[in-house]
């Protein structure tokens, strides 16, 4: 791709305590794909995502958006750019103390977009998108793991983000419920012409909604291909992983080396 990627992560490290956790990461993300990080529990798929949504700062190393460097802004500045972005964390996060309605308003609220009124239109207009127009009024005590997760989902996209990520969406679901999930990513991709960036250890998952795919692994990324090819990467630990042949123990005993950076169109350089 010639355009400029809208989130660029370069030579990104994270470590907690003694646990080095991002080790180097490279990754371009361009406007309109779908782009999902694969790995086993605990590589640290959602820290990754996490400095990508400013949420955390890297130790070393710069992560831009939209050619902006989010790693090194704070306050207000860092506050804007968030209107760009929308977060489903993993566990839904919903307030208990707020009403469907309330949650998926908050947002917009925080962010003072629009008249009152106009905050309730955007509310219906949301929640029906993922199905839910109706539930305005009940709380969160009183949905199912997929109603959170869908409730969670609209007011993620309520302020109209550039960018959706998405933390383990399908965690905790049963089958039907997280393919419903699936088809709702798919569909908000198409009706929101949205880029979204998901972290999931769910292969279906990954395949059914991932334009590219990559996998983490020991810090940083072993594999970057489309959805289609996963199953064709030449790398012990992808396969592995991809056949569920090993335990993460037993994946953590394999030595890999790193890719080269990541470019566009899910291809190594460098």
């Amino acid at each position: 791709m010639d355009t400029e990627p809208i989130i660029r992560l370069r030579d990104v490290h994270k470590t907690f305590d003694t646990t080095s956790v991002l080790r180097g990461v490279d990754l371009d993300v361009h406007a309109g794909q779908t782009t999902v990080v694969i790995g086993p529990s605990g590589c640290g798929k959602s820290v990754l995502l996490k400095h990508m949504a400013g949420l955390i700062r890297p130790d070393s190393g710069t992560v831009q958006f939209a050619g902006r460097p989010i790693s090194a802004m704070k306050g207000r500045e860092l506050a804007v750019l968030r209107r760009r972005m929308g977060f489903l964390f993993q566990g839904a996060a919903l307030f208990d103390s707020l009403t469907v309605g309330a949650n998926v308003c908050f947002p917009l609220i925080e962010h003072e977009v629009g008249t009152a009124e106009e905050r309730r239109r955007r509310c219906q207009h949301v929640l029906a998108l993922v199905g839910l127009d109706g539930f305005q009024d009940r709380w969160p005590e009183d949905l199912s793991g997929g109603e959170k997760k869908r409730v969670a989902l609209a007011r993620a996209i309520a302020i109209g983000p550039d960018v959706i990520f998405y933390d383990e969406p399908t965690t905790g679901l049963d089958p039907i419920r997280a393919d419903l999930i699936n088809e709702l990513i798919l569909r908000l991709k198409a009706a929101l012409d949205a880029t979204a960036v998901v972290v999931t250890h769910d292969l279906h998952s990954a395949r059914r909604v991932g334009d590219r795919v990559l996998m983490l692994y020991n810090g940083h990324f072993i594999a970057d291909t489309s959805a289609e090819k996963l199953d064709r990467v030449d790398n012990e630990v992808v396969a592995r992983f991809v056949q569920g042949r090993a335990s993460p123990d037993e994946l953590a005993r394999i030595e890999t080396g790193p890719l080269g950076r990541m470019s566009p169109a899910g291809q190594e350089s460098g």
